[in-house]
């Protein structure tokens, strides 16, 4: 994942881009110079690419277990989650705000980045599996947390001193003859044996994360990122109408967060599904107006019939040839070379006349402009 972004980060000094002050006036012109380029580029979202660049987890995890041990330090799993949250949170802002902008089909140098019906569905799709994503790994993760409050609860009223060290993994602590006790103590405790208890007359409310509790109990890593992914798509699906949260405040938050990101992607999944069915008929509609038009053309002229039939006919002909494409249209806005390479192709076989084959491409050209 880090090469993937270092490829981009570099890939982005060599994308051309259109000039902003060239916009005012409808011109559009592409800068395609490697030094403008990459001064445009440095002036614009290179410190945001390079902060998501950074490998800044797998930094924490060196400063946070590796130099500890080897100075005889210890930390506490509590602040190195903590630490890992904040970081992660703030990589993934950045992200999001690079990735926005394809959801919505922004313009780019080169002209829309998604035209296609396919490509659309696609992005539409990874949204969605990216949304359950992390909506399902934040539910786990504030699952965890607030066993791990329950847990600090339950060592606050309990008689075992010495309590905290079993339930902060970061600590080095030596198990064995007494302390081994101690620990089968702390494991029997009434308050501890508690946090896993997920039903509604316990003292501790666990609210949307009552499966999170039990599923923490898995060993299978598997198992428990497939459940949380089918409970991000699932509360993302139904705008969490199912979830009825604790009094905790972040829960609560959550849940409210859970409900606005459904109704957001569902607002962008009902918009691009109506542009999809509106661009699949409107090359229908304009074929019935072309024909309406037709008719009502030849009424108001008297044909008869037998022209009429005609009319139609040729009217038909054209359509299934050009698609309703007014093809001279299309030509003249585009430029001359464009066009003579395509009046080339079109008119190939005249490289089969023997005649054709001995004129210059000037003179093939002209005749083809003739036609």
């Amino acid at each position: 994942m880090i090469l993937m972004n270092i490829m981009i980060l570099l890939f982005q000094f060599r994308l051309a881009y259109v000039a902003p002050e060239s916009r005012v006036v409808g011109a559009g012109d592409l800068v395609d110079e490697p030094k403008k380029i990459a001064v445009h580029y440095l002036r614009g979202y290179f410190l945001l690419d390079f902060f998501v660049v950074l490998p800044l987890p797998q930094l924490l995890v060196i400063i946070l277990a590796i130099i500890p041990r080897s100075f005889g330090l210890s930390t506490t799993a509590d602040d190195a989650k903590n630490y890992l949250r904040v970081i992660i949170l703030l990589q993934y802002v950045p992200r999001i705000i690079r990735f926005v902008p394809l959801l919505g089909g922004r313009q780019s140098a080169t002209g829309f980045i998604f035209e296609s019906a396919w490509a659309n569905f696609v992005i539409n799709l990874l949204m969605f599996v990216l949304a359950g994503h992390v909506v399902g790994s934040c539910w786990y993760l504030f699952g965890l947390q607030r066993v791990n409050q329950c847990l600090q609860n339950a060592c606050s009223v309990s008689n075992i001193s010495s309590c905290k060290v079993f339930r902060d993994c970061g600590l080095n602590f030596d198990i064995g003859g007494q302390n081994e006790q101690i620990s089968q103590q702390w494991v029997n405790e009434p308050a501890s044996t508690a946090c896993f208890d997920t039903g509604n007359d316990t003292n501790f409310q666990y609210g949307i994360y009552q499966q999170a509790v039990l599923l923490a109990t898995k060993h299978s890593a598997v198992t428990r990122y497939v459940y949380s992914l089918f409970w991000g798509f699932q509360q993302i699906s139904t705008l969490a109408g199912n979830l009825i949260p604790s009094y905790f405040e972040g829960e609560v938050l959550f849940t409210m967060a859970i409900v606005g990101l459904g109704l957001l992607l569902f607002a962008l999944l009902i918009g691009n599904m109506q542009n999809f069915l509106q661009a699949l008929g409107s090359r229908k509609l304009e074929m019935q107006l072309r024909r309406r038009d037709v008719e009502q053309w030849m009424s108001h002229r008297r044909l008869p019939e037998d022209l009429r039939r005609r009319v139609r006919h040729a009217e038909r002909f054209t359509w299934a040839a050009t698609q309703g494409v007014n093809e001279e249209e299309l030509l003249s806005n585009l430029p001359e070379d464009i066009q003579r390479d395509i009046r080339r192709h079109f008119f190939r076989f005249l490289n089969k006349v023997r005649l054709f084959t001995l004129m210059d491409w000037p003179i093939l050209d002209a005749i083809c402009d003739k036609n």
